[in-house]
């Protein structure tokens, strides 16, 4: 499955589209440093140990995608249940009700809808269902919601309440703010009916549940430091093995040993190797960000120093490389709407749109930091850097020693003002 033409360019290369189903299958590479192989024995050696795991990466590294390999590579071991909490909650100022209400909401109406639990009800069973049913519609009494059909399975209606606490606590702060404040008094009950709930999806020699959570990675500093610092206990409660992906930035603060303790199995998702810390090019990670791209569309759809500049402007990181190719492509198809390539200038400008969204947030200051961090290219725990990492201008290396450079969409910008400039290449 690869592009034949620039217009199916455009579809194949879709940054806020992991790969995930077809798309994982033909698309997929294994890359160096992923700690995919790591997590699988850490998961299925200690099959009767839940795991508490902390995934770290940049933004855009790959992280959904190799979670989505994992989960193909464990289905006979593993029911995972996998979600964006920014998705459920559409907040990226999230507090730990939010993410708590997230993971148990979304845990119960997948075990609902993978009938995992045990059918038809025997009567002890359907009475503690209906128990469950009873206290989530304590939590939102005063809020309004559409009954289930009072005929329906037990189950359906838990369900159908679940969704509907989602829908109105994602549209409506002021349902948010009274749910959340029932679920602060009563959070012991709220991981208590949770586990309950794993307890009946893993019983009789089912598959054990692992939940992942994504997105925790992009809410902001303070709301994950807060929810990862102040309340790991709460959210490490579930009895299953549970992923939660970390915000790469909060690893080099004073709390992330602290963080540690809590998540003993931490895995770091790299960049793909593009260069190294004495400014030297990798070219194995070049050529693996070259094989990325014409995975996804024949070699004949773009102009060879297009895809070069493509390739070493992305910083290692998959979602920029996306970003670039769909981008040139567009220009491609602007300057011409019948394009059957994408050339030099085409990529040019997709990377001056890059850079410009990258610029954009920046202050002088930020500038003048991201100018000494290039020359230095060392990694300091400072709260410039972890910010700058955050929004994307900053990339942390890992491989070798620990050091950081700016995004080399930025380098010209960076050297320009050092009476350098060069617009036409990343360094």
């Amino acid at each position: 499955m690869r592009a034949i033409n620039v217009e199916q360019v455009l579809r194949f290369f879709d940054p806020k589209e992991p790969l995930s189903g077809q798309s994982l299958r033909s698309w997929f590479m294994p890359r160096a440093g992923s700690p995919r192989t790591r997590l699988k024995i850490a998961l299925i050696r200690q099959y009767d140990k839940p795991q508490k795991v902390l995934l770290i990466g940049h933004r855009g590294s790959g992280k959904t995608t190799e979670l989505n390999k994992l989960a193909e590579e464990i289905q006979g071991h593993f029911h995972v249940i996998g979600f964006n909490v920014l998705d459920i909650t559409g907040r990226t100022n999230l507090e730990y009700e939010d993410l708590m209400r997230a993971i148990s909401t979304q845990v119960t109406r997948n075990c609902i809808e993978h009938q995992l639990m045990q059918s038809p009800l025997a009567q002890p069973l359907h009475r503690q269902w209906e128990e469950l049913r009873d206290w989530w519609q304590q939590v939102v009494s005063g809020v309004e919601f559409q009954p289930a059909a009072a005929e329906a399975d037990v189950r359906l209606q838990v369900k159908a309440l679940l969704s509907q606490v989602e829908v109105s606590a994602r549209q409506s702060s002021l349902t948010r703010e009274a749910i959340k404040e029932q679920i602060n008094l009563q959070m012991p009950e709220l991981i208590q009916r949770l586990n309950w709930v794993i307890e009946q999806a893993e019983s009789h020699g089912k598959p054990r549940v692992l939940i992942v959570v994504e997105g925790l990675d992009k809410v902001d500093l303070q709301s994950a430091l807060s929810i990862f610092r102040d309340h790991a206990p709460t959210i490490t409660a579930p009895t299953c093995s549970m992923i939660y992906t970390f915000p790469i930035a909060l690893r080099h603060t004073d709390d992330y040993n602290s963080i540690h303790l809590s998540f003993p199995e931490v895995c770091f998702l790299p960049n793909i190797t593009t260069q190294h810390s004495d400014h030297s090019t990798d070219p194995d990670g070049l050529s693996m960000m070259r094989k990325l791209v014409l995975a996804r569309m024949e070699a004949a759809l773009i102009e060879d120093q297009a895809l070069q500049l493509i390739v070493e402007t992305n910083g290692g990181i998959p979602v920029w490389l996306v970003f670039l190719m769909r981008s040139a492509a567009l220009y491609a198809l602007e300057r011409d709407e019948h394009a059957t390539m994408i050339t030099t200038a085409d990529a040019q400008k997709a990377i001056k749109d890059l850079r410009q969204n990258l610029l954009t947030p920046l202050t002088r200051h930020d500038v003048q930091v991201l100018r000494e961090r290039h020359h230095d290219r060392l990694l300091f725990s400072d709260p410039d850097e972890q910010r700058l990492m955050y929004n994307g201008s900053l990339i942390d290396y890992g491989n070798g020693e620990s050091w950081c450079d700016a995004h080399p969409a930025l380098w010209s910008v960076l050297e320009r003002e050092d009476g350098n400039a060069n617009d036409t290449q990343p360094a």
